[in-house]
């Protein structure tokens, strides 16, 4: 399939429009080297994050284009340059003739990501909104109420969670018929909302936004950054569909920690 018909797909379903202004999705560059959009692409490679084992998979696989969720040239490329293991990766993609295009926020506020079919494995969903400022946060509304203990043991079912963290005020027996959830680092979701009294899911939290739960009466749940892996299902699902000749490889990048 030739690189710039898959691009145009998922500039489709995800618009660049869509990102936030400090995100930095598309063709990540690490290169001078032009991008031929008539290239053919055999072998596609699908990730998270791409890491020194992801580049090492796909470099032996003979990949020609890797998709992954969180940008993999997020800042400056002198700063990124800075990071030894990254100077590493630059150069074996480089020697391989890898492209790099990521789907960050604007996947995150597309109506086209998976996210819904995710949660419908196990939620009866009456109605799902989406709400915040480039539309990152969901507003899920059940068809009836359910214990947060059942919430949270269903997202954790759900993503594949190793731990769960939430609200030293929330009480695990109270019930609730709806939620909020913002996939990623999504904390500053809930402060630039002024949620008071609600309930709110999301990955990564910082210290400041537990402070901001505790005094808003926030139930604040916190399920780890790797919630976000359901991507990689969810692009391989749609690009396989878009042409079955293509070989799709998934790579998981696995929670990169252990708690003890």
């Amino acid at each position: 399939m030739k690189l710039n018909k898959i691009i145009k797909y998922l500039e489709k379903k995800f618009p660049s429009k869509l990102a936030g202004k400090w995100d930095r999705p598309g063709f990540q560059i690490y290169t001078k080297k032009q991008i031929l959009l008539d290239r053919d692409i055999n072998k596609l490679f699908i990730c998270l994050d791409l890491t020194i084992q992801g580049v090492e998979k796909a470099i032996k696989n003979n990949v020609d284009l890797i998709i992954t969720r969180h940008p993999f040239v997020f800042n400056e490329l002198k700063e990124e340059q800075s990071n030894p293991a990254k100077m590493l990766m630059f150069k074996k993609l480089k020697s391989a003739d890898i492209l790099i295009y990521s789907i960050h926020s604007n996947y995150d506020a597309s109506i086209n990501q998976g996210i819904q079919k995710q949660l419908d494995k196990e939620f009866q969903i009456k109605k799902i909104d989406r709400v915040g400022m480039e539309k990152e946060c969901l507003k899920i509304i059940l068809k009836k109420e359910i214990s947060h203990l059942e919430l949270i043991n269903k997202i954790q079912k759900l993503f594949s969670c190793q731990a769960i963290d939430y609200s030293k005020k929330l009480n695990l027996e109270s019930h609730t018929k709806e939620y909020y959830l913002t996939t990623g680092s999504g904390g500053s979701s809930m402060i630039s909302q002024a949620f008071t009294n609600k309930t709110f899911v999301t990955g990564e939290i910082k210290w400041n936004e537990w402070v901001y739960a505790n005094d808003n009466n926030v139930n604040l749940i916190g399920i780890g950054h790797y919630m976000e892996n359901y991507f990689v299902d969810d692009i391989y699902e749609k690009l396989a569909a878009l042409d079955q000749t293509l070989e799709i490889i998934k790579f998981d990048t696995t929670n990169l920690f252990k708690q003890i």
